[in-house]
């Protein structure tokens, strides 16, 4: 099968360079730069789309590790954090992380109980209003859910030049 694969590309390839014409050659020039367009936007945009999908594994193995434990020290967080940078940005880049508990308080609205960030801060104060979620109807009474926050700012390697930075927000 190789060999006949070869064979036909030797073939196609011997009678190219021996026409004499220029049609082939015209149309190469005509139809090449669209194929190596659709190629490279083909790389770029399985690139993207893998580093997509690692930003929505990063979110969802942190709250999934978050909700499994009874406590959380600030330390433990941070290791957190660290494996969860990997995961969203395998070769480098800036990823924002934020860590929330949302409970509802006594009028039944979303509010934050607690939360960190990978930089060590304090992205929402506790007691204020959270209103990322979807629904109020999510928590129970006297329980709280975790929301992970992933940010990640996605530049190409192949088109810095051409295409602007994407950021991807998952929650």
């Amino acid at each position: 099968m190789l060999r006949a694969l070869k064979k036909i590309i030797v073939v196609h390839g011997q009678a190219f360079t021996a026409c004499r014409s220029g049609i082939a050659a015209i149309e190469f020039a005509l139809i090449g730069p669209v194929l190596l367009v659709l190629l490279f936007g083909v790389i770029e945009g399985s690139d993207a789309l893998s580093r997509s999908r690692q930003v929505s594994l990063a979110v969802n193995t942190l709250a999934d590790l978050v909700s499994q434990e009874n406590e959380l020290l600030i330390s433990d967080a941070g290791d957190l954090f660290d494996g969860i940078e990997q995961i969203a940005a395998p070769n480098g880049g800036v990823v924002s992380i934020k860590l929330v508990s949302v409970i509802k308080d006594s009028h039944g609205n979303n509010v934050v109980h607690w939360s960190r960030d990978n930089a060590g801060n304090v992205p929402y104060v506790p007691g204020a209003p959270y209103t990322k979620l979807s629904t109020s109807t999510l928590i129970d009474e006297g329980a709280s859910v975790i929301v992970g926050e992933v940010d990640y700012k996605y530049t190409s390697r192949l088109s810095r030049l051409v295409m602007p930075a994407i950021k991807f927000h998952r929650t």
